[in-house]
Parts: structure tokens; C-alpha cells; sequence
């Protein structure tokens, strides 16, 4: 069905990761590296709003994200199937969510006639619903930066596990990487030299899965404007006219 394919997307993309300073260098540069790693990942731990995009590929396919979200759980972003499986548009606020796929999307998750038959119904509108229905729940675990606080980076790089490279640009930002290794994963951290030392970029693979993240605007709120009634249908009723296509048939 096309909402529990949507959170496996999102999380596929999440399991690879998981007040502003006057300009001017922090000093981050000449700390250790597992310093480094740590004043980074505590950025991203602490954070209680931020902009997520990402892109991980594994067997399934490539998806990029792309969310604002924040510590109250509401979010705003898309998920899409890279490079022609189509785009989800997503708006959570407070218990409510909306989802929005085209066409392409529909039927890059839900072959056959399910995914044309949903998307007929749902004739170019939001579907609406509850963060603790059933055929949402899932996806709206993921839309809290809590999600990328508790998987992504989750323990601390031991000193002998990590080492620092070289400096680099971030969108315009100058960051200094460093890298940690266990058996075939590797993670890299790119973590900004002027202002707070936030993180702002993680690529790497874990378990077989590439993927790369880039983390801004860090405190920033998310906004509010959620789809008007008119411009939305309800997920019960969609299901009640066509369950097969939503997975309740």
C-alpha cells in the first residue's frame, strides 16, 4: 500500500544516519578528531528543529528526502523515488497529517491497477488523517527530529575508531571532516568551523546501505500552513472507496 511503502522510504533513508555565533572561526579545526565527532553529533542530538535532506539507495531503489521538522513532532517535507518514481508531498502538525502523492509515486509504490485506481480517488488532493491511524502511524514516528536523535550517530566515536581530514565547503559553509571506520561502514562527518559546530553533512554506508545527509537551519521553526479542507480528503474515506488500493480491502 502506498502510506506503509512511503515510511519504508523514510526510514530506509534514516538508517544510514541518523541562537546562531557571529561569524568567525570556532576553533573546532584543531580539536581531536573524536572531539570533533562528538561536539557534531551533540549538535544533532540537541537540536530542537532542523532542515533534513538526505539520499540513500539500497535494493529497493534511491530515495532523496527532504523535511523540516522539529521537536513537536510536525514537519514539512517530500520523499521521492530518484529518478523517475514520482514525489510524496508530506505536512504534519500537531496529531494531523497529509499526504500528497503524484501520480508517478502512486505507481512507482503500488504497481498495477491499486496505484491508479488510489490515485483517481485521490484526484490531485491531500489525504488526511491521524498520526495514530493505523495506516499512518508508521510514517508519522519518523516525522520528529526525536527520530533522527535516537538512530542516527546514537553512541559516541571512540578515540581510536575516528580521524580527522580534510577541510571542506558545506552549501557555502567551511567544516572540517572526520571519518569513523568499523568493518565495512564508514561514516563521515563534515562539522562547521565558523559559528556553532553543528553538523552539517553525514555520508557514508552501514549494512550495505550508501547514503548521504545534509543537516541546516537549526533552530529554525517549521511552517505552519497546512492544506485548507477543501484541498484535502479524509484517509477513512478514501479507504472505504477504494480499501484494496489503501490496504484495508
Amino acid at each position: 500500500m502506498a502510506v506503509s511503502r512511503l515510511a519504508v522510504a523514510v526510514a530506509a533513508a534514516g538508517t544510514l544516519l541518523v541562537g546562531t555565533a557571529a561569524p568567525g572561526g570556532n576553533g573546532i579545526e584543531d580539536e581531536p578528531a573524536h572531539v570533533i565527532a562528538e561536539k557534531g553529533r551533540q549538535s544533532l542530538l540537541t537540536a530542537r528543529s532542523l532542515h533534513w535532506e538526505g539520499q540513500t539507495k539500497d535494493a529497493t531503489g534511491t530515495y532523496a528526502v527532504d523535511f523540516r521538522l522539529d521537536a513537536g513532532g510536525n514537519c514539512v517535507g517530500s520523499v521521492a523515488v530518484v529518478p523517475k518514481g514520482g514525489r510524496m508531498k508530506i505536512i504534519k502538525r500537531g496529531q494531523d497529517v497529509w499526504m500528497k502523492p503524484d501520480e508517478a509515486f502512486m505507481k512507482a509504490q503500488v504497481p498495477g491497477p491499486a496505484g491508479q485506481e488510489t490515485a483517481e480517488l485521490l484526484r490531485g488532493r491531500w489525504m488526511h488523517g491521524r498520526a495514530d491511524d493505523p495506516s499512518l502511524r508508521e510514517f508519522s514516528a519518523s516525522c520528529d527530529v526525536s527520530h533522527l536523535q535516537q538512530a542516527y550517530l546514537p553512541v559516541p566515536f571512540a578515540e581510536d575508531d575516528v580521524e580527522k581530514g580534510a577541510k571542506a565547503l558545506v552549501k557555502g559553509v567551511p567544516a572540517i571532516t572526520v571519518t569513523g571506520r568499523s568493518g565495512a561502514d564508514w561514516v563521515t562527518l563534515y562539522v562547521a568551523t565558523e559559528g556553532k559546530p553543528h553538523l552539517l553533512r553525514v555520508q557514508g554506508q552501514i549494512d550495505g546501505v550508501r547514503g548521504e545527509a545534509d543537516f541546516s537551519e537549526y533552530g529554525k521553526p517549521v511552517p505552519s500552513r497546512t492544506p485548507p479542507p477543501a484541498e484535502s480528503v479524509d484517509v477513512s474515506d478514501l479507504q472505504q472507496q477504494g480499501g484494496a488500493a489503501l490496504g484495508t480491502g
